[in-house]
């Protein structure tokens, strides 16, 4: 198999059909499908609006094999200049200016709601190094700034450095700048951040600083509403020189235990199990912020299989990474974030023993 798309179909008994089935499913592959099949060696993750009955689901994945790697080099360099593909195959072909500050690369890819037929550039999101600047950074806000602007297609960087200059200075102490996403076609400009090793207590001083337009008590009732199933969070806003955006998101953890490094958080699929997300899962339905055809769909997801083809024995795991609860106005959404990774049977088991 070459493709993603013949990996997926080859999966398709394993992904229940409440999550994504029919036209959601052929979205997927018309936008996904041709990416290479080493896709699905690191962790793709699907991401599922829990308030809707249509199955279907939008999609992400690290940059992290060199044929995915080569894949997106070659459709960079064919693409115009300046836009998101020719920055990335630059990135990729030279990442000598952000070695010090930048992890990994992200592409999460919008489909629902997109129109057919229409591709929209994904959103990049650039996994920070860990360092002793504010926010916990390896790199000061104008190069990182610099790097967003160039992964959003647009020219100049001043408006993102006013935005990330702003936020580190009002960030609370021990606060982690985990992520920062760029967002092409999207407006008003502004930059996607992801703060890990916040407190419930910290959130809405920070956000009242960021001039967030939305109801702090909103916020901090929805925090105490998950707290005693959902102790680790990521907070997750969009900020632009002016202040924050209206729309606010909390990526939620089933972890029984404390995490010490927030970085555990990225691989939270797989050490939280099926046991763990019932609760959580079921406050939702509660709540009206997930069907129960979805809930069904999410409790059935986590599993560990060996699945075989004409190319031999594989084996797949599949888990829930978090749950995303957004903020927009007067109302709450809840979305699903499923991983799933396809290692052959003998690379399964060198991970196992030694670790990745």
């Amino acid at each position: 198999m070459e493709r993603f798309g013949d990996v997926l179909n080859g999966l398709r008994h394993q992904i229940p059909l409440s999550l994504l089935a029919g036209e959601g499913w052929g979205r997927l592959l018309e936008r996904v499908g041709d990416l290479p099949a080493v896709t699905a060696s690191s962790l793709c993750g699907f991401e599922f609006r829990l308030d809707e009955s249509a199955p279907s689901a939008d999609f992400s994945a690290p940059i992290s094999r060199e044929k995915v790697v080569r894949h997106h080099i070659v459709r960079g360099e064919a693409a115009e200049p300046r836009s998101v593909d020719a920055w990335l195959a630059a990135h990729l072909n030279n990442s000598s200016a952000t070695d010090h500050w930048l992890e990994s690369v992200l592409l999460a890819y919008d489909i629902i709601g997109v129109p057919p037929g229409r591709s929209e550039p994904p959103v990049t999101y650039l996994r920070l190094l860990s360092g002793c600047g504010k926010g916990g950074i390896a790199a000061g806000p104008a190069a990182i700034a610099h790097t967003v602007a160039q992964a959003s297609g647009r020219t100049g960087s001043a408006p993102e450095h006013r935005a990330l200059a702003w936020v580190l200075g009002a960030l609370p102490t021990g606060a982690k700048l985990a992520y920062v996403g760029a967002t092409p076609n999207r407006e008003p400009r502004s930059v996607r951040l992801l703060v890990a090793d916040i407190g419930p207590q910290e959130v809405g001083p920070l956000l009242t600083q960021l001039e967030w337009p939305g109801s702090i008590t909103a916020v901090d009732c929805l925090l105490s509403g998950m707290a005693d199933l959902c102790r680790n969070f990521v907070l997750l806003l969009d900020v632009n020189e002016n202040g924050a955006l209206p729309r606010l998101g909390f990526e939620m953890h089933a972890i029984s235990e404390d995490i010490m490094n927030y970085r555990a958080l990225f691989a939270a699929w797989l050490i939280s199990s099926k046991r763990d997300w019932k609760p959580v899962i079921q406050r939702l339905v509660d709540r009206s912020l997930c069907i129960p055809a979805k809930a069904e769909g999410l409790l059935s997801w986590p599993r560990l299989r060996t699945v075989f083809d004409a190319d031999g024995a594989f084996e797949l795991y599949m888990g829930l990474n978090h749950i995303k609860l957004s903020i927009e106005g007067d109302g709450v959404r809840a979305k699903a974030y499923g991983g799933l990774r396809l290692l052959p049977l003998d690379q399964f088991a060198k991970k196992a023993f030694f670790g990745s």
